[in-house]
């Protein structure tokens, strides 16, 4: 391993010399996938700068059917025999507790011995992008390996905001509020992309001074192709009409049940205009039901998870995003570079990207008939597009520059200093032990209900596709898009989930329409 000398910052290291490895660091995020969210885009776009710097960059997340951790190719870790042997371990343990509470620390720790088993302590820095993995690795990792904690969203804030998730039960309140408090206090730095997000950490007590706002950059090569005009094939014919973009996942957060109501009462009015959604989510069978039962099939296209955002967005007219919560929504700084009108709610940091009037167009959360009448504004005034979609994309080259992000990066890694050898500790799962610091701000008087089991069926057209699978699995996510559980799926189809709660849940396996569904049990 390349080692520092006394004093040497990391950002020196990053630095040093193009042609030879300077720096070995481990980005984690739960929720990793190339393009499935902003947060993914980013960890790419910085991997992808930190490489060209001159430093290996490892990610640590679950592999592409969520059965197992890895390190990029070079380590992999099955989690469900890990978890398997956690919950027979600690069943008994967690029965005051809610079996949400239950299902979510094994989870956890699943990821903590994971982590351990694949030995992170050849590195020199690790930046995890999510709480979860940030605690996780907090408890398992050498002392004297430095960890970021970047954090691009409040789950807490969102559970509230969508009042599901069971969050009228208390020790639910309590345990998204204060495991959120745990992983971003974590690291020995803090990076949030919008003040927003700083207060709301704030709000659940983290330290001010061990928060730092960070807002990303992008690379503007992709967005801005002026010469271009390239083609976009759907069902429809779109070249006829104004194309309104959404893109993001479909999800109940993403709000879009809102503009294809806005849609509705548009199409009252005219027929010019197609809406293409682009995106993947729980929410795509309940949204596409929505426009058939509207008759909207002419003015809405549903074109699923897409990897050329870019493209879509130089076609598009007007980009929309009515989100009920966000934080600092990439895909606006791309909507900018690309010098498209934006259209979106003032929610979250969503102000702080966008000036209402100026640079884009703002709307309350959950109005549709704001939406009506800002979209009738935008189709009806070329020159109000052109003027707001190139003021929009000279924001962006103002203060969403990659550069100035990296800059701010290299010197927050700076800022870290490598203890003496004194101070090392390497931990071992011989004296691992369970998070009782998140344990104790759990109230276990309250009367917790009993498990429940949910059993279920694949659609019987994808009966015949289970022999293609080893071993066919399903997976049950809570909505904040924690696994909670997987099981295997039977030769007749079936699955059987045990001890969960009462609420909302996500499915998703390959054998289900389009790989994921929205239940409530």
């Amino acid at each position: 391993m390349f080692r520092r000398l006394p004093g040497e910052s990391l950002v020196s290291r990053i630095y040093k010399g193009k042609e030879k490895m300077t720096l070995k660091i481990l980005m984690a995020y739960y929720r990793y996938s190339p393009h499935i969210n902003g947060p993914s885009t980013y960890i790419d776009l910085l991997r992808s700068e930190l490489i060209k710097a001159g430093n290996q960059v490892d990610i640590l997340s679950h592999d592409d059917n969520g059965l197992y951790i890895q390190i990029g190719e070079k380590h992999k870790v099955n989690k469900a025999l890990i978890k398997s042997m956690l919950f027979h371990r600690y069943q008994t343990f967690y029965t005051p507790y809610s079996p949400w509470v239950f299902w979510r620390e094994i989870e956890r720790y699943s990821l903590e011995w994971a982590a351990h088993l694949m030995n992170i302590n050849e590195y020199d820095l690790i930046h995890s992008h999510d709480f979860m993995m940030a605690r996780a690795l907090s408890r398992v990792k050498p002392t004297h390996i430095p960890l970021i904690v970047s954090l691009h969203n409040c789950k807490f804030h969102e559970a509230a905001i969508t009042n599901k998730s069971n969050h009228n039960n208390l020790q639910i309140q309590q345990y998204t509020r204060y495991e959120e408090y745990l992983g971003a206090m974590s690291g020995d730095v803090t990076v949030v992309p919008s003040v927003w997000l700083k207060q709301q950490l704030i709000a659940i007590g983290v330290a001010p001074e061990k928060i730092n706002v960070i807002p990303y950059g992008i690379q503007p090569n992709v967005y801005i192709h002026k010469h271009e005009t390239p083609a976009l094939s759907t069902k429809n014919n779109t070249f006829s009409k104004k194309i309104i973009l959404c893109p993001a996942r479909l999800v109940p957060i993403k709000g879009q049940r809102y503009l294809i109501e806005a849609l509705h009462q548009l199409q009252k009015e005219r027929k010019d205009f197609i809406c293409l959604f682009a995106g993947e989510g729980s929410d795509r069978e309940e949204l596409q039901q929505l426009t058939e039962s509207l008759n909207l099939q002419p003015y809405i296209s549903f074109l699923g998870k897409r990897t050329d955002i870019p493209l879509l967005m130089r076609t598009s007219d007007v980009i929309v995003l009515p989100s009920l919560h966000d934080t600092f929504p990439f895909v606006l700084l791309e909507g900018q570079y690309s010098a498209k009108p934006i259209l979106a709610t003032s929610v979250g940091g969503i102000s702080e990207i966008i000036t209402d009037g100026f640079d884009g167009l703002l709307v309350p959360p959950g109005n549709s008939l704001e939406l009506v009448r800002k979209l009738r504004l935008l189709l009806d005034d070329p020159a109000l597009r052109q003027r707001l979609g190139l003021q929009a994309q000279q924001t962006a080259l103002e203060q969403w520059q990659l550069d100035k992000h990296m800059e701010s990066i290299y010197a927050l890694y700076e800022r870290i200093k490598l203890p003496s050898d004194k101070v090392r500790h390497y931990p071992s799962l011989k004296h691992w032990q369970l998070d009782i610091e998140l344990l104790n701000q759990i109230d276990t008087g309250i009367t917790i209900e009993e498990g429940i089991t949910l059993q279920g069926h694949i659609p019987p057209e994808f009966i015949d596709s289970l022999e293609e699978y080893k071993k066919p699995y399903i997976h049950l996510y809570d909505l904040s898009g924690v696994v909670l559980q997987t099981a295997t799926i039977d030769s007749e189809g079936r699955y059987v989930f045990q001890l969960l709660p009462r609420g909302d849940f996500i499915l998703k396996s390959p054998l289900l329409r389009n790989g994921i569904t929205h239940i409530s049990i």
